[in-house]
């Protein structure tokens, strides 16, 4: 676990959940047979301590009837500052009418077109979050976070319209990879 610093907040479990309350699209991560991991994006509905998503047969299904582990998280940017929400556990498909009821995903629709009829819950082991606070508001005495808050273009990730800028290309290391 990373410590805090002056410009990262640990977020409280309360905090989290009520992250997870206002937020709709998340990420999830599950293992495959083969132990390599795979991430889907999801749409999903937070409960009082659960996590509730549709899906349809596939690697993600495949993954939660096998009762592997999985991971979920959701992050967003408000005002430069740059929050962090991820649920460690374990996923199950709801089998009976009343838990698909109860979850709360009926409204819940799939950015895609086709038809996911399976309900999962994700039974939390661990939630953790944290906050990464815009340079401004904490300042370094001598350090170049205390320059221009995130986002305003001088961050070297967006340019001065405040577009993101491209990604330079690296070629390759003569015999090795370019990471």
């Amino acid at each position: 676990m990373h410590a805090p610093s002056p410009e990262m907040e640990v977020l409280e479990v309360a905090e989290c959940w009520r992250l997870l309350r206002i937020g709709h699209l998340g990420r999830i991560a599950v293992v495959e047979p083969d132990g390599s991991p795979d991430l889907f994006p999801v749409n999903y509905v937070a409960g009082a301590d659960a996590l509730f998503l549709r899906t349809a047969p596939g690697a993600k299904l495949d993954a939660f009837a096998a009762g592997r582990p999985v991971a979920f998280e959701i992050d967003r940017e408000n005002h430069g500052d740059v929050w962090s929400v991820v649920v460690r556990g374990r996923a199950r498909i709801l089998d009976t009418n009343a838990e698909v009821e109860a979850s709360g995903v009926r409204g819940l629709r799939s950015a895609g077109s086709w038809v996911k009829n399976e309900v999962v819950r994700v039974d939390p082991d661990r939630v953790s979050g944290r906050r990464f606070l815009r340079a401004s508001r904490n300042p370094v005495p001598g350090s170049r976070s205390a320059g221009p808050p995130a986002g305003d273009g001088h961050d070297g990730h967006a340019g001065h319209d405040g577009k993101p800028k491209p990604i330079p290309h690296l070629p390759p290391r003569p015999g090795g990879s370019a990471v």
